[in-house]
């Protein structure tokens, strides 16, 4: 194996590790809130943090799995335009919409990076609504940028890769072509 596929490999591996993270996360939500319901229904006394954690998880599981979805065309995407050109014209249509795409991406990480600075510089940059847990708002802005970016990095694989985003099938028969990408995508990263 060459080092380029070797980094490869290692990129999506990662993508996939971000993405089964995000997936624990949901499962601990679901706990989290059964623990919620039932100590509130019962009338006892339960760890307030456990809330804070739900709120900042559907954060941190957008953008974790965010990535995965872009490498994986799992993200929501409407193929009438491309299904209705030739294909020499889709391609190039494609890879444009997916620099487009890479190009808004890389200016949302350059826009959240600089809120993250600005939260990690100010001493008294805390969640409002959670002060007395003490949440220092880095902690959840930080998960944007990283977001952004990772998902910059995927469009920008299908403006210069050998595949493109889109496949030129528009409907079901696409879906179906998409579930066995994404079979064979995460049969291959483990």
């Amino acid at each position: 194996m060459s080092a380029l596929g070797a980094v490869g490999k290692a990129w999506a591996g990662l993508l996939w590790a971000m993405m089964a993270l995000a997936a624990l996360y949901i499962g601990f939500i679901m706990l989290a809130i059964v623990y919620m319901t039932i100590f509130r229904t019962a009338g006892w006394a339960y760890n307030q943090f456990v809330f804070t954690l739900i709120e900042y998880g559907f954060i941190y599981i957008l953008f974790l799995g965010s990535p995965w979805l872009v490498r994986t065309r799992g993200h929501v995407y409407i193929e009438l335009l491309t299904a209705a050109v030739p294909e020499r014209s889709r391609k190039a249509l494609s890879r444009g919409i997916a620099a487009l795409c890479a190009a808004i991406c890389l200016v949302w990480v350059w826009y959240t990076w600089g809120i993250f600075i600005e939260h990690v510089e100010d001493p008294l940059a805390f969640d409002e609504l959670r002060d007395d847990r003490g949440m220092r708002l880095w902690t959840i802005t930080i998960a944007y940028p990283v977001g952004f970016l990772f998902m910059a990095i995927e469009f920008i694989r299908y403006v210069f890769g050998r595949q493109t985003m889109h496949s030129g099938e528009a409907g079901v028969g696409n879906e179906r072509a998409e579930l066995e990408e994404t079979r064979r995508s995460l049969t291959e990263a483990r």
